[in-house]
C-alpha cells in the first residue's frame, strides 16, 4: 500500500511540473508574438488620455478645439472643423472577409 507522504509528493511534483509547463509555454507564446511583424500601432483618439503622449497623432483628435472624435469621423463633432487625414491605413474588409465566410 502507498504511504500518504507518497502521495502528497507526488501531487506536489506534479503541480510544481505542471507550474513549469504553463509557465514556459507563456514565455515562449510572447516571445512568438514579439517576432511578429507589426507598423506602427494605431490607437483612436479617445484612449489618448492614458497615454502620455500628445494625442495629435491619433485618428479623430481634432487640433482646434481638442476634442477626441471618433476615429471614423472625418469632421469634428464639436466644432464641425475638418479633421486631418490618417497616418494609419485601416483595413476595410468586414469580418466576414477576414473568417473567410460566405
Amino acid at each position: 500500500m502507498v504511504s500518504f507522504v507518497a502521495v502528497i509528493a507526488f501531487a506536489v511534483l506534479a503541480a510544481v511540473a505542471l507550474g513549469l509547463v504553463a509557465f514556459v509555454g507563456s514565455v515562449a507564446l510572447a516571445r512568438l508574438a514579439s517576432l511578429s511583424p507589426r507598423k506602427e500601432a494605431s490607437m483612436p483618439s479617445h484612449y489618448s488620455s492614458l497615454v502620455h503622449t500628445t494625442p495629435s497623432k491619433y485618428t479623430g483628435y481634432c487640433p482646434e478645439c481638442q476634442t477626441n472624435n471618433d476615429p471614423d469621423y472625418t469632421v469634428c463633432r464639436n466644432c464641425s472643423s475638418k479633421l486631418p487625414e490618417s497616418r494609419y491605413e485601416r483595413d476595410t474588409r468586414s469580418v466576414n472577409a477576414l473568417f473567410d465566410e460566405q
